[in-house]
């Protein structure tokens, strides 16, 4: 390999005096993993700690309602769109979930029909945890059980 001019770093150390720098691990990821006796309670369970990470804990009253109805290749697919969907609700209407009336349809393509309860957060009402950014596919898996399993890890 030819290298025709110097890195960029040692270019701006002859211009300018050096600036001390540390780079350093953050992880910024957090994990949920859940039981269910079938799967509509495990994506449940799922519904619930997601709203826990965004709220320190908290739960929301079931002040208002959102109809699912989604489509996936597989059981991972289904959930990764699940997730999607609850940032997508948080970052344009701030909902959050305190509970579900979900049925999961074993077809070809596998189904996500129902509802999902809960309010418009408030900082100051629900308190504040950290911001979801994504649902990541590293570490994902979803068990049909019984009973039902699921491990996820979300960007933060």
């Amino acid at each position: 390999m030819v290298q025709i001019h110097p890195p960029l770093p040692f270019l701006l150390r002859k211009r300018f005096n050096p600036i001390l720098r540390k780079i350093f691990e953050h992880t910024a990821d957090a994990g949920i993993e859940v039981k269910g006796e079938n799967l509509s309670e495990a994506f449940d369970e799922v519904s619930l700690a997601f709203t826990e990470i965004i709220t320190g804990g908290n739960l929301p009253n079931l002040k208002s309602f959102h109809s699912i109805d989604l489509e996936g290749i597989d059981l991972d697919n289904l959930l990764i769109r699940y997730i999607s969907h609850l940032i997508f609700l948080f970052d344009t209407e701030n909902f959050i979930v305190g509970s579900t009336n979900l049925q999961i349809i074993m077809d070809k393509n596998k189904k996500l029909k129902g509802k999902i309860h809960g309010e418009k957060y408030n900082e100051k009402k629900h308190g504040y945890g950290v911001e979801i950014k994504a649902i990541s596919y590293h570490m994902l898996n979803v068990s049909e059980g019984p009973p039902s399993k699921i491990k996820l890890i979300l960007d933060l």
